[in-house]
């Protein structure tokens, strides 16, 4: 336990730091402006080559009527971006777009999607339900949040926590006030104790009127929590140094069978917006794990109820909001 509790290292979420076991590995990806964007961190040729095969594998697909697949391949002003529309599938309606973008900045490859439509090309205006929308041609607009996207992302080693205002999410920092329609999701697995993990999310749009605890009294999660043969270990109010949040740590079966640990935590549940995002933090110990790409189910975490509940302390008790982050 000293090992995972005695050497913590901070990190970025969204607009939240939270300090983890410095054996941390994290994977994860954001949503701003409907915008899906993730990272992978590599060197710029690879990069290179990975962008050019995927516009050629882009150019080789045939839809399986007479309209394009692929409609446009566009090179932009920095960063060795590119991007190209395309229709996503073989097999999809001629005015389905994908929106799908490639930058490399900071040793990190960064990859944007984001699906639209454009029923003006092939022109589908006079089709009755076509005809009932107010807007037919989605495509510029996202086009547009895209390009504003790919001038603003910049890569991020997980280290590097920002002093300016905006979101860092896995490998990536998005510089910007605080605004709605910006998700994050951060997953963090321990090396050394691979059943043992983290995820972080965080919201800025409202999240409802319920609280967690409230949720975990409903008939349905106890009937949930007695078919998986789960007991209470903690539940109730948290101090976050100033932060409103609620945790509720079980020891219950996990996937696989096994036996384990889910402990939750959240902040700003019901009062999430631009400026007090909601902020979820689950931490996973026992179930089962792949090995040599097989599950195999673990008798027992790698940690005891005891010990999972002392680096759920260190680990939580350290959220908080990241200075400058707004």
């Amino acid at each position: 336990m000293t090992e995972l509790t005695g050497n913590l290292k901070t990190r970025c979420v969204g607009r939240y730091l939270i300090d983890l076991p410095e054996d941390a590995t994290e994977s994860g990806y954001a949503t701003i402006g409907g915008v899906n964007i993730e990272t992978k961190a590599m060197t710029e040729d690879a990069y290179r080559q990975e962008v050019s095969q995927r516009e050629a594998q882009l150019k080789g697909t045939k839809s399986i009527d007479a309209y394009p697949f692929l409609y446009s391949a566009e090179s932009v002003f920095a960063k060795e971006a590119r991007y190209f529309i395309h229709r996503g599938s073989v097999y999809s309606d001629p005015a389905t777009r994908q929106i799908e973008a490639y930058m490399w900045e900071h040793g990190y490859r960064i990859s944007l999607k984001v699906e639209t439509f454009d029923y003006t090309h092939p022109d589908q205006t006079n089709d009755v339900l076509v005809q009932k929308m107010t807007v037919k041609n989605r495509l510029p607009e996202k086009v547009g949040v895209v390009l504003t996207l790919l001038g603003r992302l910049r890569g991020r080693p997980k280290e590097e926590i920002p002093s300016e205002p905006g979101v860092c999410f896995a490998g990536g920092f998005f510089p910007s006030a605080a605004s709605s329609d910006q998700y994050v999701d951060s997953g963090f697995r321990m090396a050394n104790n691979r059943d043992v993990s983290f995820d972080v999310s965080v919201d800025t749009e409202p999240q409802g009127n319920t609280t967690l605890l409230q949720r975990i009294e409903s008939p349905e999660v106890r009937a949930m929590f007695k078919a998986a043969d789960s007991s209470d270990i903690r539940k109730g109010i948290v101090d976050l140094s100033g932060l409103k949040a609620e945790e509720w740590l079980s020891e219950t079966r996990r996937p696989g069978g096994g036996r384990g640990n889910l402990f939750t935590l959240t902040v700003n549940e019901t009062t999430s917006g631009p400026t007090s995002p909601y902020l979820s933090l689950d931490m996973y110990t026992g179930g089962q794990l792949l090995i040599q790409g097989k599950f195999v189910k673990l008798d027992r975490g790698s940690l005891s109820t005891g010990e999972a509940v002392a680096l759920w302390d260190a680990v939580s008790r350290t959220v908080r909001m990241r200075p400058g982050a707004l």
